[in-house]
């Protein structure tokens, strides 16, 4: 509607969704809709947050990383009638239960027109690196990668992409942003007690994609807030420029939309923070593009 709500993801209590009232005030409505507790009805000791439209229907669905023994939660958005929980139906759930999840976005890293879900794991105590159990994975974890199938489904590829060969450390945040402007989105993870570890994308397949930075020129200069909505011939998408994002993280500005192969930009739309919606044309794949308010595409740079 045009009014932000807001998320808190709480450690070992319910999860909390604020409603705007659109009169400077909220309505706590996580249970309502669905969000507070996992699919079996209890509460988790949840970490990082993303929000993304992973099955492309037009709407931000919900991923929460949690403790050990909890599955990482995907909630499905339906609009007004709320949100269901899809973690087990999505096979999510089972790779992502023996881990302690902080660091998460919704990114398409292979650039096939579905957001992906990279999980930075690591425990909280380092004793168990003394006392290992049946049922502990200890204090240093891998990542998890979940490539996103396009069919409501993920399969988790981090032997297949490489993450599984990287030294364990216990990892927290993670900030997502195509740092040598290549069309393909990095990461960088901070680590415990490790120097950070920088994972440089080098996918290899004919996708395109596109990257738009969004500068708003009435309201806040970086656009945080507005929305970018993108149209193929086979699929519309939506982002969010975010300020904050992932587990005590903040991802690049600049929206990054995956768009497979051949694919044409038919249209973008762009909704600035204060209520103003644009359409935006001269919008190709494989560029890095700067769209300024009420100017449309002001500076292109080629991937």
């Amino acid at each position: 509607d045009g009014w932000p709500d807001l998320f808190v993801a709480n450690d070992s209590t319910p999860n909390y969704l604020y409603h705007n009232n659109h009169n400077g005030t909220f309505t706590e409505v996580g249970t309502e809709l669905g969000v507070s507790y996992s699919e079996s009805g209890g509460e988790q000791g949840s970490m990082g947050v993303t929000w993304g439209d992973f099955d492309l229907d037009g709407r931000l669905d919900l991923f929460i990383t949690n403790f050990e023994n909890e599955p990482n939660a995907l909630y499905r958005n339906l609009g007004r009638e709320g949100f269901v929980d899809l973690t087990l139906a999505a096979k999510i759930g089972q790779p992502s239960r023996p881990y302690v999840g902080w660091g998460t976005t919704f990114v398409d890293f292979d650039n096939d027109g579905w957001p992906d879900l990279l999980v930075a794991n690591g425990h909280v105590y380092p004793q168990l690196e003394l006392a290992q159990g049946p049922n502990q994975s200890g204090y240093r974890q891998p990542f998890l990668l979940f490539r996103n199938l396009g069919d409501g489904t993920f399969a988790e590829v981090s032997k297949d992409a490489g993450l599984s060969a990287l030294p364990l450390v216990s990892r927290r945040g993670a900030a997502f942003g195509d740092l040598n402007n290549d069309g393909l989105v990095d990461v960088v993870v901070v680590n415990v007690g490790e120097r950070p570890t920088v994972l440089l994308n080098t996918s290899v397949n004919q996708n395109q994609s596109v990257t738009l930075k969004l500068v708003q020129t009435k309201g806040n200069r970086q656009a945080i807030g507005a929305r970018a909505m993108l149209r193929t011939a086979r699929h519309s998408y939506i982002q969010e420029v975010e300020a904050g994002a992932s587990y005590l993280s903040q991802n690049d500005l600049r929206l990054h939309f995956g768009l497979g192969q051949g694919e044409k930009i038919e249209s973008v739309e762009v909704r600035w923070t204060n209520g103003e919606t644009e359409a935006v044309t001269g919008v190709t794949p494989n560029h890095v593009l700067t769209i300024t308010q009420g100017k449309g595409v002001t500076a292109s740079l080629d991937y």
